[in-house]
């Protein structure tokens, strides 16, 4: 058994099949997806706030600096490519016992493929002009855990250079896209489950070498992000920095086997069942083989760098551990109750990494050389199995991709069209609202269908600008002036008060008696709970203007506990209808107890925070009769 370092041949053999492989897939599939609509947002400029809204300093600087004017989709492809495989290398590297050219081919193609593949990754390489710089994230923070793993001896000026340049790595990580930094930590769990590579010391001294990298990390990424937003003289306004409510924390400890299942069975996509269980019977698998490696590692006295009780601990530890805590720690870590998939677009790395890490330990304890090829063999067809499956799974996604962005393309050409005929219509000048989402059943696959920039409730359609020219952008709204009907039935496409309202589906005007609650310090509208929707209610616009934050309505049980909040952002437009001023959100019909208002500012301020009790309602004219 060897861990040499790849020669440089193997690597460009592996490369060169690689980008076989992926350029006729993946990499098509990113060149003809078209845009979504935040691709859109930022062709035209808007909701660039990568540092100082998201945190995102590093990809603020690659985004909005480097390649401000754009990059052509080739280099893009070529950046994807190059750090994707990069990870796929180092993976292979220290999951696998280098026992020959094959085997280390076959591992890092293996790699390459469940990890480039996955469906979670698929839907982030549809963000063509954000995903190189996430995926360099992912290449960055594995890099910086590789440069610290146990390796032969050091000097200590060379250990703490190492030191200084991982916890410069993970900081440069986090500041590509926070959740992604994760994916680095397979390493130490890589490390713990080599038991017939690392003893003990070896390991107990990398994770506090993993431990010290990651605190300087920390604070490195605080340091630059706010050199970042002081460099470019940005307005800190960051999304996500209030802390996490306890209740939701305790809702989703409750829900932890739930969002487990759906994370591992493609289910955050609505994958369809086959590829569920497709999913969860191949981690069923890659758990029984963690059980099976940890179970050698206790008996193979002798045979392996560290066994007994505590070796089969760390491989249970490094194993389960980053099959089910590593995907899922960002979403306890946000504030927010949901889970997105692309979020944790890794975590096919860490399932074929986990599996090529056990299998070699049983494969190193096995007393015959035909017996330890079984099982190696055993290991690659389960990383196949696995890693097929998500090439086949995205093969229906990306298709899907390029028709919803083509069909926004020809939807926004026979709005225009048709408004046209309508007296007073500017494409340039004349706010547009979308009313509900186009139907697309065609356009899925399972339960999965890609956002269409005319989504319901979108708030930044920027499509005509980029197309047409139009000054701003356009937003939506969940109910029209007037009753109307899908487009492109007639009477879909209309005017009212200067706007022009596009309908997509059949719909009434918001119903008159509304019960509602009085906004909080000298803001003088109101918020409203009607059939599925959150509304604030303006006599004038200016009554239920959030400047440049947001207006936060959080619902609480009889002891006080979250329920849900809904979020009326600055960047959504407020729209004139019939006399009043509207802001939309679609909520759950569901009771609760008490209602908190809040005008939240930039940086966690709050300008104003009220309490209603359920019963303090009151119909919509009285609140605006004590106004006036």
């Amino acid at each position: 058994m060897t861990d040499a370092r790849i020669p440089a041949r193997l690597l460009f053999v592996s490369a060169v099949i690689a980008a076989v492989l992926f350029l006729p897939t993946a990499g098509i599939g990113i060149a003809r997806s078209g845009y979504n609509p935040d691709e859109w947002r930022f062709a035209a400029g808007l909701e660039r706030g990568f540092a100082e809204v998201h945190g995102r300093w590093a990809a603020h600087w690659a985004h909005e600096v480097l390649f401000e004017q754009g990059a052509s989709i080739a280099i893009l492809v070529s950046i994807i490519f190059a750090a994707l495989f990069g990870v796929a290398a180092l993976i292979a590297r220290e999951a696998i016992a280098t026992t020959g050219p094959a085997m280390v081919v076959a591992s890092i193609l293996t790699v390459f493929l469940a990890g480039s593949s996955h469906v979670y990754l698929t839907e982030l390489l549809h963000y063509q002009t954000l995903a190189p710089w996430f995926c360099l994230g992912l290449l960055a923070s594995v890099g910086a855990m590789v440069l610290v793993k146990p390796q032969g001896r050091w000097s200590r000026s060379g250990l703490l250079l190492r030191m200084a340049v991982a916890a410069e790595l993970l900081a440069i990580s986090i500041g590509f896209y926070q959740s992604y930094v994760l994916l680095g930590f397979i390493i130490p769990a890589l490390v713990l489950i080599r038991v017939d590579r690392f003893d003990h010391r070896q390991c107990l001294f990398f994770l506090l070498r993993v431990l010290i990298a990651s605190g300087a990390a920390l604070i490195l990424y605080q340091l630059q992000r706010d050199a970042t937003i002081y460099a470019l003289d940005l307005k800190v306004d960051f999304r996500f920095s209030s802390g996490i409510d306890t209740a939701v924390l305790a809702d989703k400890l409750s829900a932890l086997y739930w969002i487990e299942k759906l994370i591992h069975s493609g289910g955050l996509l609505g994958m369809p069942s086959f590829y569920r269980r497709l999913f969860l019977l191949s981690l069923a698998a890659a758990c029984i083989l963690v059980l099976a490696a940890a179970t050698i590692a206790v008996f193979a006295a002798g045979r392996l760098s560290a066994s007994g009780l505590i070796g089969g601990l760390r491989v249970l530890v490094g194993g389960l551990g980053a099959l089910f805590i590593l995907p899922v720690l960002i979403w306890f870590l946000y504030p927010e109750p949901y889970l997105i998939g692309r979020s944790i677009g890794f975590v096919g790395f860490i399932f074929v990494g986990i599996v090529l890490a056990s299998g070699t330990v049983i494969a190193q304890a096995a007393d015959g050389v035909s017996i330890s090829r079984l099982v190696l063999a055993g290991v690659m067809s389960l990383c196949l199995v696995y890693g097929v499956g998500q090439v086949v799974a995205s093969s229906h996604i990306w298709p899907l991709f390029n028709q919803m962005a083509e069909r926004d393309i020809e939807l926004a050409d026979a709005i225009v069209e048709r408004a046209r005929l309508l007296d007073g219509f500017n494409v340039r000048s004349t706010p547009i609202r979308s009313v509900g989402e186009p139907w697309s059943p065609s356009l899925k696959f399972g339960d999965f269908q890609t956002q269409s920039t005319f989504h319901r409730g979108v708030d930044m359609n920027s499509i005509f600008q980029v197309r047409y020219g139009a000054t701003d952008y356009a937003g939506s709204v969940l109910t029209p002036p007037q009753a109307c009907t899908g487009f492109p039935v007639d009477g879909s496409v209309f005017m009212v008060d200067d706007t022009l309202f596009v309908c997509f589906e059949h719909l009434n005007p918001l119903r008159v008696q509304l019960t509602c609650f009085p906004l909080g310090g000298n803001a003088r509208g109101a918020i409203c709970y009607s059939d599925g929707m959150a509304v604030l209610i303006g006599q004038t616009c200016a009554d239920i203007d959030p400047g440049t934050g947001q207006i936060v309505a959080t619902q609480l049980d009889e002891a006080g506990r979250w329920i849900r909040s809904n979020q009326f952002y600055w960047q959504a437009k407020d729209t004139e209808m019939n006399g009043l001023c509207y802001r939309f959100v679609e909520t759950a019909n569901l009771p609760f107890s008490t209602l908190r208002i809040e005008h939240k500012l930039a940086a966690s301020e709050t300008a104003w925070m009220i309490e209603y009790d359920v019963k303090d309602a009151r119909p919509l004219e009285e609140i605006f009769d004590t106004f006036n």
